[in-house]
């Protein structure tokens, strides 16, 4: 038999001493030098700042400390050939700090006191270890004024423009109400249009979502409930919209819905609204109405419904664009409303009519499957000319004349952007971009080589068009061509289509604003907490070359994004741009999450504005930065719209910047020179000064005034009894009863 072996067992001791000693056997990590990954600064205010670096000390005992020094002085050592950080400043002051001596990189700090206010200074991160010494490139950050700036900015003040009894309900913002909802500005200022799901101010119907405009007076914000008699629940709740669409420019003219089919709840029924009053429109039927100076007017008539020959369960209209003082309109529909239109419905193919204001209906297209080239841009101020694609060609609606764009390619192509009166446009197919001039009927390319990935606007006048190829972004103007800014990404793909992207362009063309996540002039855009670049709005000017109007002034690295609204979207149509640049590209506005002033407090989105030198009280070179909401509201605000010029800018908040103002989401106007004086608000009182107060005296008459001849003096003959009493009473001090008295007492005895 095999004998039993005996088992060691080991204790803990000495389990980690043997663990010890194959960690002693091991080779140890070879040092290396220390290596810097990116830098940055934060928290920069008047004389304090903090400066930031990744640091790998390469497996070695590494120190580091920051050099920093002003612009002035760092600028007078590279004219005296000097080491550029010579005389700087160190943080820490003393020796320097540790890395420790890891392998892996980390992030070191340090914060610096005693800064000049409103002073350039330049900084470098310097490390090193027993292997070796490294420097960071130098960079830069700028402290802020020790004076605050004025909140809004500009010279303006604010505003209330929604009233204070909004009946519980507040201003919804863009694409709350259904998937739409249309908010605008008038070009001319001083009146705003929006929509609420609260019903307040009077108004003739109950339609998922009320209608409002609200004009300036002389003493305050005056509103208007423009809501039609017609029915809630006959819109689609999730992407309808509600009825109204789209406005003109001038607010005079609105255009509105009369609603769906079965009011969202089944299908084959008739739209449940009656016509409105005042019109022709027959019963039933799906309906544009234009609305001005209080009445209604039916884009489609009796006629041209009845010429159809569909059911009203049936018929299906929808706006497809319109020109910005909807004086002409092009609807869609299957349906054959006119002698020269073809039925469309069986293959569900569309036919567009262009609807005048004073000429009626007239049929763009000259068979079925038709569609406007955008929502805006597509159809002249005037009317007459019309672009669109119909069975996957262009094509051009002149007056009574069809044109086909010649593309040098045998048709096809997409429509971009066009000159306001139409004269010329522009066209993409297969990576290039022509320019289509309508006298001539033909087409250049203005990018031989392609590569095309999008077009951010044309000017007024056509001459100059603005787009993104592979290269690069570029400015075409006439047969010029500038690149604007390198790179495949310079502007975001959220700036094209120019119908409905982000980017604005002035009247002239000179100036385009536009939104880029690349650092397009040098400002580290990396987004302090998430490492991500944050979006920043860029203005190119012709004239003076690319701006970031939104990166941080100090240079610190971003809390967050900029942004620019592209085209509000409202039901079926997305036909209508905020102005965030104003006509002549000297007013810019646009929202940020990161305070770029230091009255911004509330670490949310708020709304700035950019103005040009000269502009109001801006007299610096680059321009003004400066707040239009408070920065201090919770919920932040948002930038919805402007007056052409820019006097007025419009935004959503729910911070109470006025006395009146209760509390709610509401629409205010950050308007230059504006402002409604408000009466001052009580002193509170405390223990006796809240008792009520007397009523006044009675002012004094002749009879409160004059002395009378006072009461008439006692003749005591007629009191013989009491002569006598007061007599006895000087002499005993006894006392006096009543005649009545005495005899009653000595009838008791």
């Amino acid at each position: 038999m095999r004998p039993r072996q005996k088992h060691r067992h080991l204790g803990v001791g000495a389990l980690l001493v043997s663990a010890l000693a194959c960690l002693a056997l091991a080779p140890a990590a070879p040092a290396a030098a220390p290596s810097l990954g990116d830098a940055w600064s934060s928290q920069v205010f008047s004389a304090s700042a903090r400066l930031a670096a990744e640091v790998n000390p390469g497996s070695a005992p590494t120190t580091y400390h920051f050099d920093y020094i002003t612009q002035v002085a760092y600028e007078a050592n590279l004219a005296a050939a000097k080491d550029p950080f010579a005389g700087a400043s160190r943080a820490p002051a003393g020796s320097d700090a540790s890395a420790g001596a890891g392998a892996t990189t980390i992030t070191v700090t340090q914060l610096l006191f005693n800064l000049a206010p409103e002073t350039a200074y330049r900084y470098r991160i310097v490390v090193k270890n027993t292997d070796d010494s490294a420097s960071g490139p130098s960079l830069t950050f700028l402290t802020r004024p020790l004076a605050g700036e004025s909140v809004p900015a500009g010279g303006r003040g604010w505003e209330m423009v929604s009233p204070v009894d909004k009946n519980g309900g507040r201003v919804d913002p863009p694409g709350a109400l259904a998937g739409g909802g249309d908010l605008q500005a008038a070009a001319q200022g001083g009146a705003f249009t929006y929509g609420s799901a609260a019903s307040f101010a009077g108004g003739q119907g109950a339609p998922p979502a009320s209608q409002y405009l609200a004009t300036r007076t002389t003493s305050g914000w005056a509103t208007e409930n423009l809501t039609a008699p017609l029915f809630s629940g006959t819109y689609d709740t999730e992407s309808g919209g509600v009825p109204y669409r789209l406005f003109s420019e001038e607010l005079s003219r609105a255009l509105l819905l009369n609603g769906h089919h079965c009011r969202g709840e089944a299908s084959g029924c008739a739209v449940a609204n009656p016509p409105l009053p005042g019109s022709d429109a027959p019963a039933g039927y799906q309906n544009y109405y234009l609305r001005e100076a209080g009445a209604y007017q039916a884009l489609l008539g009796p006629t041209e419904i009845a010429r159809s020959g569909i059911g009203a369960a049936e018929f299906e209209v929808s706006l497809a664009g319109a020109a910005p003082d909807l004086r002409h309109l092009v609807l869609s529909s299957c349906a054959a409303l006119l002698a020269a239109a073809s039925d469309g419905c069986g293959g569900g193919a569309a036919n567009l009519y262009e609807f005048s204001q004073g000429t009626g209906l007239s049929l763009i297209n000259s068979a079925p499957g038709a569609a406007l080239g955008a929502p805006a841009g597509a159809i002249s101020a005037d009317g007459q000319r019309v672009y669109f694609t119909q069975a996957g060609n262009l094509y051009l609606r002149e007056g009574t004349q069809l044109a086909q764009p010649d593309l040098q390619a045998g048709g096809g192509g997409t429509f971009e952007a066009a000159s306001a009166d139409g004269s010329l446009a522009y066209f993409s197919k297969a990576g290039h971009l022509y320019r289509y001039s309508a006298a001539a009927d033909t087409a250049t390319d203005l990018t031989p080589a392609g590569g095309l990935l999008g077009v951010l606007g044309a000017s007024a006048d056509g001459a100059a068009v603005y787009y993104q190829d592979a290269a690069g972004l570029r400015l075409r103007q006439g047969e010029t061509t500038t690149t604007i800014a390198a790179g495949a990404g310079a502007a975001d793909p959220a700036n094209w289509p120019a119908a409905s992207g982000t980017a604005r362009l002035s009247a002239d063309g000179a100036k385009l604003l536009f939104v880029s996540t690349a650092p397009l002039t040098g400002y580290d855009n990396t987004d302090l907490a998430t490492k991500a670049p944050d979006s920043q709005v860029y203005l190119y000017d012709s004239a003076a070359g690319l701006a970031c109007l939104s990166c941080n002034p100090t240079s610190e690295r971003p809390v967050g994004r900029s942004s620019v609204p592209g085209a509000l979207e409202n039901g079926d149509t997305s036909a209508y741009k905020p102005r965030a640049l104003s006509a002549d590209g000297r007013r810019a506005f646009f929202d940020s999450a990161d305070a770029l002033v230091p009255s911004d407090t509330n670490n949310d989105t708020d709304v700035y504005q950019w103005q040009a030198q000269g502009e109001g009280s801006c007299a610096a070179a680059g321009g003004c930065l400066g707040l239009i909401s408070s920065g201090r509201a919770s919920e932040g605000a948002s930038f919805v719209d402007a007056s052409a010029d820019g006097s007025d800018a419009f935004f959503l908040t729910t911070g109470s910047l006025v006395g009146s103002d209760p509390g709610s989401l509401d629409l205010y106007d950050a308007r230059i020179g504006g402002g409604f004086g408000e009466a001052p608000a009580p002193i509170p009182c405390q223990g006796d000064a809240c008792q009520v107060l007397p009523p006044e005296p009675t002012d004094p008459t002749l009879t409160t005034v004059l002395a009378g001849p006072g009461n008439p003096k006692v003749h005591y003959s007629n009191y013989p009894h009491k002569k006598k009493c007061q007599r006895a009473s000087k002499k005993q001090g006894a006392k006096c009863a009543k005649p009545g008295k005495a005899k009653e007492h000595r009838g008791r005895r």
